[in-house]
């Protein structure tokens, strides 16, 4: 919690002290947010435009680099289905993190869940008692987590409400999908279109259940028409099912859906078993988010479509460059 609270000291300095800048909006632009880590994996601060290199569909291309603090917007989505219990119930301890860590001054968050259904349980707001409030009335049901479904509407809420901020997403719950109807290229066209970039903080249902202390359980047995259409299987002291390891190996063979969402968005893709660690994941993404430098350039001619991108930085052997690997050209976006 003391490297939280440095952390908070430290962004809250960082928002006073530049002046309030505001990217440049006469043309259509492609925001590119670029991490730099050096050889050990820390991030690299200080660099100037001119370090920087951009290929646009394999062509360089000219770019500015802002200095903004442009406000976030952030869509928290949270997988609720009945194997969630021992993740789901850490949440609430740390809801009142998102906001500060995440979003920051001026910032906006929103809660979405998913399991059987997909439901806004919170609209935006930067109210944080209204925000947290939206975690304490989570419990686990049903079989499905829709994933894919969850984001698509996370995106929704994201490109219908949030047109002057950074638009990011956290999905916290398992790397794969059940149940979705909504395709994973489908989700990963329409993040490129929106320049959002998404965070998946995974975990494992069956480690979930060993690091669940007294406090972080539901203490409800489930309801009687789920008791009777299930095998009874009688767990250890602990509380743990013996068959949650089997059940998560047949879920292990479904594509990653949480790697690839991280992966065409720049984002970063985390994991977690504790509430420690929950708490440090959340602050992992924050420090990320604030620690962007931010690219922006106008398309180059070209047909409408998805058209890659890269980043490189000059004259810094060992160093890493994580940004989004493309983004998406419509017909509705004037070139040059």
């Amino acid at each position: 919690m003391a490297l939280i609270l440095a952390f908070l000291t430290a962004l809250a300095f960082a928002q006073q002290t530049p002046p309030q800048a505001e990217i440049r909006t006469t043309v259509p632009l492609v925001l590119a947010p670029v991490t730099v880590m050096d050889a050990k994996g820390k991030p690299v601060r200080g660099l100037m435009e001119s370090d920087f290199q951009l290929h646009d569909n394999g062509k360089p291309r000219p770019f500015q680099m802002e200095v903004t603090n442009q406000p976030i917007a952030v869509v928290v989505c949270i997988q609720t289905n009945a194997s969630s219990g021992p993740a789901l119930a850490k949440l609430p301890k740390v809801s009142s993190l998102f906001l500060p860590l995440i979003a920051g001054d001026g910032g906006l968050a929103a809660v979405i869940t998913y399991s059987e259904s997909v439901k806004i349980r919170r609209d935006f707001t930067r109210n944080g008692n209204e925000f947290a409030a939206a975690f304490q009335g989570l419990r686990p049901e049903g079989p499905a987590a829709r994933m894919l479904d969850a984001v698509e509407r996370g995106l929704e809420l994201l490109e219908k409400g949030s047109a002057d901020y950074r638009k990011v997403l956290i999905v916290i719950g398992e790397s794969r999908d059940r149940g979705s109807e909504t395709p994973l290229p489908a989700v990963l066209t329409h993040a490129a279109r929106m320049n959002v970039t998404i965070y998946p903080v995974t975990y494992s249902t069956f480690t979930t259940q060993f690091t669940t202390k007294g406090d972080e359980r539901f203490g409800k047995e489930p309801p009687p028409e789920q008791e009777d259409r299930r095998t009874k299987v009688s767990a250890p002291s602990g509380g743990m099912n013996p068959l949650g390891g089997l059940g998560e190996l047949g879920r292990l063979g479904k594509p990653n859906a949480a790697e690839a969402l991280a992966k065409s968005t720049g984002g970063v893709k985390l994991s977690f078993a504790r509430l420690k660690a929950l708490e440090s994941m959340i602050q992992a993404v924050g420090e990320d988010l604030h620690q962007h430098y931010l690219i922006s350039f106008t398309p180059g001619e070209g047909s409408p479509g998805y058209r890659s991108l890269q980043v490189t930085v000059k004259g810094y052997p060992g160093h890493t460059v994580r940004t989004r690997p493309g983004y998406q050209l419509s017909l509705a976006e004037p070139r040059p």
